[in-house]
């Protein structure tokens, strides 16, 4: 389907030919459609779609340009015969896609969306990198320029990125860790081409794509699930000589020593009760100073009967390894998060200038 030209001799310039609404994917239309409702109105179906299909929307929005009110009709009209008319024109591309889903889910499952979206002529080498063996990715990183490894993590979820990270020696960590830092200036073309690079030496035969982060935010994602000792040593040495850096990676952070500044007090009970038992009495026999605040902090607000029995319930769990312990944290951590996305409790928010 085309727009009619303008009668000639009117003196206005011809209008731009719509793209036929058969030529464009399933994906594409439903975007097309989602998109015409407008982020606001499209919160509540938004919301109700699983991530499959989440990434189903945003790699079909990503794929469009400028849709003209012609085709919009069209493809309204395909999906919703109760709709006949649209004047809205929508604007798609990868950026819109992100900006219209960060109103509706959480920034881990945006991010985790949007690094499998695959834009036209462009294959998505962070995506396979996601999916290799830690092993074989660990011991390639290791060989290259920190940089390239820095790159590379950023692109990849943060509890593989730091689960690779905790493979490097702490001074090695540190260096990728401030080249994730500067993986946010670099130019498109420079990340493209470590993509490449790393497809042709380790994946064969993709280049790259991604979606550009505030690297503390990025940086502080992945640290929250790194192990305490490596976590501390990297922030340690980052705060050296970035001392304003080091604060920011910190308040985009929450690991389970942040309970006590994060959870409201009267939120703990609930968190108690949503977390399975197991998991919560290895996170709490953890004997590490920096989390013995944490721990004083859930059992003092919880009834004194529950955190008695929890008490008792630690004696006869005995000694738990410390790696089994951070483990268990961050599974608290996981269900503290799930409760917040699901609006049952909010977390304090941390004072920017603190």
């Amino acid at each position: 389907m085309s727009a009619a030209k303008e009668p000639a001799g009117t003196g206005r310039p011809e209008r731009a030919a719509a793209t036929p609404a058969p030529a464009l994917t399933s994906q594409q239309k439903a975007a097309i459609v989602i998109g015409a409702l407008g982020a606001e109105a499209a919160g509540p179906l938004l919301e109700r779609l699983d991530e499959q299909a989440l990434r189903g929307f945003a790699e079909g929005m990503a794929q469009l340009r400028r849709i003209e009110p012609e085709t919009v009709n069209a493809t309204i009209r395909e999906f919703l015969n109760e709709l006949t008319r649209a004047e809205t024109a929508v604007r798609g591309g990868l950026k819109v896609a992100r900006g219209m889903l960060s109103r509706h889910v959480d920034e881990g499952q945006l991010l985790r969306i949007l690094d499998d979206v695959d834009v036209p002529s462009v294959h998505n080498v962070w995506r396979k990198l996601g999916r290799v063996n830690e092993d074989a990715l660990a011991e390639f990183l290791k060989r290259e320029h920190p940089q390239t490894a820095a790159v590379v993590l950023s692109k990849l979820s943060p509890e593989l990125a730091a689960r690779i990270l905790s493979r490097f020696e702490p001074d090695r960590a540190r260096d990728v860790v401030i080249g994730i830092t500067k993986a946010q200036s670099l130019d498109h073309n420079v990340i493209e081409t470590i993509g490449a690079s790393v497809s042709r030496d380790f994946l064969a035969g993709q280049n790259a794509d991604g979606v550009r982060r505030d690297p503390a935010e990025r940086v502080g994602a992945i640290m929250n699930f790194t192990a305490a000792d490596i976590r501390a040593h990297v922030l340690d040495r980052i705060a050296e000589t970035q001392p304003d850096f080091a604060e920011q990676i910190k308040r985009k952070m929450f690991t389970f020593e942040d309970i006590p500044a994060r959870v409201e007090h009267r939120d703990v009970s609930a968190v108690v009760r949503a977390a399975d038992r197991e998991v919560l009495l290895r996170a709490l026999a953890d004997t590490a100073r920096a989390t013995k605040e944490a721990v004083a902090f859930i059992l003092g607000n919880i009834s004194s009967r529950m955190a008695e029995q929890i008490r008792e319930e630690l004696k006869d769990l005995g000694k738990v390894r410390r790696k089994d312990s951070e483990e268990a944290q961050n599974e608290i951590i996981g269900v503290i998060r799930a409760m917040v996305e699901n609006g049952e409790i909010k977390l304090v928010v941390q004072d920017e200038d603190g």
